[in-house]
């Protein structure tokens, strides 16, 4: 029986990528929550886009990206 856990990430919190197959796979810190608000004509809905996260590449340029919480995996420590 496998037990699937919910990963919540907040802001400050360092990641990677899951995919093993990348030839570079950064460590990163989660930025923000990124939302989206969708107009009804009854409401107002809040859409998740992702999280934003940052790093720095090989050639140490800040780069920044949203990423499905599926495709990252939060490190310890």
């Amino acid at each position: 029986m496998m037990i699937n856990d919910k990963v919540y990430l907040n802001p400050g919190d360092i990641v990677r990528v899951r995919h093993n197959q990348l030839d570079y796979i950064p460590i990163m810190y989660v930025v923000e929550k990124v939302s989206r608000t969708v107009k009804t004509p009854d409401s107002l809905e809040s859409a998740f886009i992702g999280i934003k996260c940052r790093w720095f590449d090989k050639d140490l340029r800040l780069n920044e990206a949203i990423f499905s919480t599926k495709d990252l995996e939060k490190l310890n420590g």
